[in-house]
């Protein structure tokens, strides 16, 4: 290889190297020293989620409408609901329509805090379910949907300062939701093996009492998804450096 082919090879590899590093030019930045950071992220981070309804491919981001999981297991305990639920294909509908109530960044620790408000939020998966709910027996294998109305998140994300390449990044190393839905609907197809009556009457059942049932089963999706997030934060954040995503100045 010439001495010039090797220059082009190389910088071509630079170009690559910080098209990657680097978040889209269209989103919002809110500088770290901004009096008023937590006001200007209640903007910006809506604004990142619209945007990134196809992901960003060079950093890896994958699209978040829907956001796709390959697979999910909730368990619940010994009390009036106890399920095992395996779920496969889950797609998640309208993360991308969020708005931020607060919002609390403190960089200097690496803590952000904030609430989110979601008009509509659904699972949709493929699922193989059994246990019981209150006295009756449940079992079944087919498609779930589990709609969450007016859904109000709070979000906590704790992270930890990593140097490399002479620059400071943000890993998440822990990211907790709390799910508080006005409204929960639930459907499940192909209960009982099929049994078109019983299950009806289970659907029915569930969602007269779907307050009792999803309060059982909520710290099992909370936990499950605060991975999810906390894996699709982390392939901005390990990738793009921490003044790239909150400069410094202007």
């Amino acid at each position: 290889m010439s001495q010039y082919a090797s220059v082009v090879v190389f910088l071509s590899l630079v170009v690559s190297l910080l098209g990657e590093h680097a978040l889209p030019d269209t989103f919002l930045r809110c500088r770290q020293t901004d009096k008023k950071i937590n006001e200007c992220l209640k903007t910006a981070v809506p604004d990142a989620l619209r945007k990134m309804k196809k992901g960003i491919p060079s950093l890896s981001v994958p699209p978040l409408e829907p956001l796709l999981v390959s697979s999910m297991r909730v368990q619940s305990g010994a009390g009036p609901v106890s399920l095992t639920q395996s779920y496969s294909r889950v797609q998640l509908h309208g993360l991308t329509d969020s708005v931020l109530t607060t919002y609390k960044a403190d960089l200097k620790h690496m803590r952000l805090r904030t609430d989110s408000r979601t008009p509509k939020m659904e699972f949709i998966a493929d699922y193989v379910m059994r246990g019981r709910i209150l006295v009756l027996p449940i079992q079944g294998k087919g498609v779930a949907n589990i709609t969450m109305v007016n859904l109000l998140v709070k979000h906590d994300l704790i992270g930890e300062p990593v140097q490399r390449d002479g620059q400071t990044f943000m890993h998440i190393k822990d990211y907790k939701v709390k799910f508080i839905p006005e409204k929960v609907i639930l459907s499940f197809t192909n209960l009982f093996n099929g049994d078109k009556r019983l299950g009806d009457q289970m659907n029915l059942f569930l969602n007269e009492n779907s307050e009792l049932v999803f309060n059982e089963l909520k710290d099992s999706y909370e936990k499950s998804l605060s991975s999810v997030f906390q894996d699709v934060t982390n392939k901005i954040f390990d990738k793009v450096p921490m003044n790239k995503i909150f400069p410094e100045q202007d």
